[in-house]
């Protein structure tokens, strides 16, 4: 089978798997807010263990809407900051799953890196939400900037090279059994 074919192969299972994914999230997940809300509570948990460290005295509440909440300084009853649905990485998760699911290779080779490379993504995602959450504190004028464009480039960024280091790994695998 051609290099073109492959891909093809590849962007149309992917496409079709995101399908069936947005399909069960819209149509059940997201009203129930399970997902977001475990990943989302999970994120402002480690944003106020963070936060604690730097003796900010934390807390996070969780808001009437599921898969967002909180997070508080001091004694101030006006949260610093909202950790939504939108930004607990849930859909990168999902992307980042997918491709290593439709890429041609081992399939208990996918087992293992599918968790691996999820943590790793959620790891940076707290981080990312973290100094999000520091910049807000500090008033910083670079705020929109990072949140909107520059960690988005670099989470995007990690998810792709992760991807891409697996896929060259599964090929070199796949060169040296074929002979």
């Amino acid at each position: 089978m051609g290099l073109n074919r492959k891909l093809v192969k590849f962007l149309l299972q992917s496409f079709l798997l995101y399908g069936v994914w947005m399909l069960i999230y819209e149509l059940t997940l997201k009203s129930n807010g399970q997902p977001d809300h475990i990943i989302t509570e999970n994120i402002s948990y480690f944003i106020c263990l963070g936060l604690d460290y730097l003796e900010f005295d934390p807390h996070f509440s969780i808001a009437e809407k599921l898969g967002e909440t909180f997070i508080f300084l001091n004694t101030s009853t006006f949260p610093l900051i909202r950790v939504g649905a939108s930004c607990n990485g849930l859909e990168l998760l999902i992307l980042f799953s997918i491709f290593i699911i439709c890429y041609p290779s081992n399939f208990k080779s996918k087992l293992w890196f599918i968790p691996i490379g999820c943590l790793l993504i959620h790891a940076v995602n707290i981080m990312r939400n973290f100094i999000l959450t520091l910049m807000v504190e500090a008033k910083s004028p670079y705020f929109e900037l990072f949140h909107r464009y520059i960690f988005i480039f670099f989470v995007y960024g990690i998810i792709f090279m992760l991807w891409m280091w697996w896929a060259a790994k599964q090929s070199k695998f796949q060169a040296t059994h074929e002979n």
